[in-house]
Order: structure tokens, then sequence, then C-alpha cells
């Protein structure tokens, strides 16, 4: 070929190592890249490889609403997967995942906050269009005014007050809904491990089987309400609620075969699956009792005026005909007895 004319690559001659070069800068020339705004690398693809940080993040508030629900529900391996897997094969979905396969699962923590705002919503929603009585309402009558008592019709309608304003702020809102959760699945992984030791390998895998199976449980619950109160609403034409003895066989049921079937033993796993939800819903409720009941009485103390019987309040417990009356701390540290005996237990246990 004579020279100065242009070099043509015969077929099965390699290029020289300058002409891949130069083709290789002309190609990634014509490839646009951006910068990431958060750690100054720039790529070509919609997420940056080193920090995960979108290449055009939504400005608009449609734009964020559908990347929070794309990111939310996640349809190629998140939320609706987890819900399937955990109500139709609750035991090989969570053994897998105890034993390494996450990859079928979506994060056990984000798998909580859904089920809470799933509930949240259709909770909201069923009280919106008249479905649902409200705690308000419910609570609406608690305090009455007895005419035997010493009360003064002022002080009863002062507490009632107190009795509604903490019913709405409290029993009503969603931080009620995350704490009561919360509570329930870190105990519940307290318990669980305990019983249940051998078949776990770090306790990280009792909180994660908890978490799991407490906000599939809200899940199952939330769908039952839907299920129930429209139905009923529609034939009655009155607000209603599930029957709790319903809803909570639910829990019980879903977390008894859950237990058995993922950490094995069959019915006497099932049986110490339902031990363990009984305790932490007890230590749950306790907890909240005891914080809510802080609060009712710091709010009337301040809100009610002195000198009212409310200023050495007294807690009354009632069974069988026989009424036992305690003072604020010696009902307090009656409600801590069960968290006492578990410590011992677990001081035992770690001791001997």
């Amino acid at each position: 070929m004579p020279p100065g004319s242009d070099r043509q690559s015969q077929p099965g001659t390699p290029d020289r190592p300058s002409d891949r070069t130069a083709s290789g800068a002309n190609s990634s020339a014509l490839i646009p890249t951006t910068e990431c705004p958060n750690c100054g690398r720039r790529f070509a693809s919609a997420y940056c490889p080193r920090c995960g940080q979108e290449a055009n993040p939504s400005r608009s508030v449609l734009g964020v609403l559908s990347t929070f629900f794309r990111e939310f529900v996640d349809l190629n391996g998140g939320l609706w997967p987890t819900v399937r897997d955990l109500t139709l094969r609750p035991g090989r979905a969570l053994s897998d995942y105890l034993r390494g396969a996450t990859k079928s699962l979506m994060h056990p923590g984000r798998y909580l906050l859904a089920a809470i705002v799933v509930a949240f919503a259709a909770r909201q929603a069923s009280i919106w269009i008249g479905a649902r009585v409200p705690y308000t309402a419910k609570v609406s009558g608690v305090v009455s005014n007895d005419p035997s008592s010493e009360v003064d019709p002022e002080t009863t309608r002062a507490l009632q007050s107190v009795v509604v304003s903490i019913a709405d702020q409290v029993m009503e809102s969603q931080s009620f809904l995350v704490a009561s959760s919360l509570l329930l699945a870190g105990l519940l992984s307290l318990t669980v491990w305990r019983l249940f030791r051998p078949r776990f390998e770090r306790g990280a895998q009792a909180v994660a089987f908890s978490v799991f199976t407490v906000a599939h449980a809200v899940f199952l619950t939330t769908a039952l309400r839907c299920l129930y109160v429209p139905a009923a609403y529609a034939g009655s034409g009155k607000a209603v609620a599930p029957p709790s003895l319903l809803v909570y066989g639910t829990t019980a049921t879903y977390i008894s075969i859950a237990v058995s079937r993922a950490l094995g033993g069959g019915l006497k796993a099932a049986a110490k699956g339902l031990l363990a939800l009984f305790w932490a819903a007890s230590e749950t409720g306790l907890l909240l009792g005891i914080a809510i009941g802080a609060y009712f009485f710091w709010r009337a103390r301040t809100q009610v005026s002195e000198g009212s019987s409310i200023e050495n309040p007294t807690v009354s417990f009632e069974a069988n005909g026989t009424t036992l009356e305690l003072g604020a701390l010696g009902a307090l540290g009656a409600l801590l007895l069960p968290f006492l005996v578990q410590a011992g237990i677990e001081a035992y246990y770690r001791l001997r």
C-alpha cells in the first residue's frame, strides 16, 4: 500500500493499540455522562455506581410521589412478593431468610413500615366514611358523674375532656401504631430468642423473624378489618368494629403457624410461639398503659383544679366482686412485675 494512503484493516489483522485507544476515546465521547452531586464521580447510568445517587432526581410533586410509590412497592422483589410468600408459605419463606437467602423478601424493617402505613391509611379511611367508631367516641362516657361521688361535676367534665384529648392525640395517631408495633416486635424477639435459642445462630435472626411475623400479622388484621367493616357497615348502617376475638385469633394463629413451620417442632413449637406472643403482647400493653397513664395523670394534675381527688390518684383492680385500690406508685410496681420476672430469667440463663 503506497505511503500516505488510508490504512484499511484486513480481515483477521488486529488493530494497533493506538487505534483501539482512539476508537475507545471517540466512543466514550459520544456517551453523555453526569457528575454526581454527592461524591463528584462522573457516570453514564441512572444511578451513581459509587454512592447510589440518582442522576436526575425529580423536582416536581408528582415525580416525588411516583418515586416514593415505586420504591415503596418495588414490584420486582419487594412488598407484593413478600406479602405473597409470607401468606402462602410462611415457613419456607422465613426459614430461607434465616439461612441467608434474603433476596426474595424485602428488609424486615421496611416491611414493618409498609404494614404500619397501610394499617393507618385503612383505619383513617374507615373513619372518614363513617364505618368505624373513633376512639374519641369510645371514651366519651368513660368518666361519669356519680351522684354519690365526692368529685364535683366541673372536675368530672375536665377529666372527660382530658380523656377525649388523649384518645385523639395518642390512640388515633400513627405514632401510637408505630410504637405498639415496634414494642411488640422487640419484646417478641427477646422471648423467641430465649424459647428457641438453638434454632438461631445470632440474635439478629430472632429480631428479623419477629419483625416479619408482627408486620405480616398487621397486614392480615388490616385485611380482615377492610373486609369485615365495610360489609357490616353496609348491612347495618352503623359504625362497627371487627370482634376482638377474631382479630387476636388471626394474629395468634398466624404466628403459631409461622413459628412451627419456620423453626420446626410441630405442635410443641406452636404452643411455645403462642406463649411468646402472649408474654410479649402483655408486656407491650403494660408499657403502653404505664406511658398513657402517666401522661393522663400529668395532664389531669395540670388541667384540673387543685384540691380535687386527682391530687392523690388511685388505681382500682376488680375481680370476683373484690376491689383492690393501690396508689399510683403501688400500681406502677405491680405492673412492672412481669418485666422483673423476665429480667430474672435472662439473668439466670446468662449467669449459670
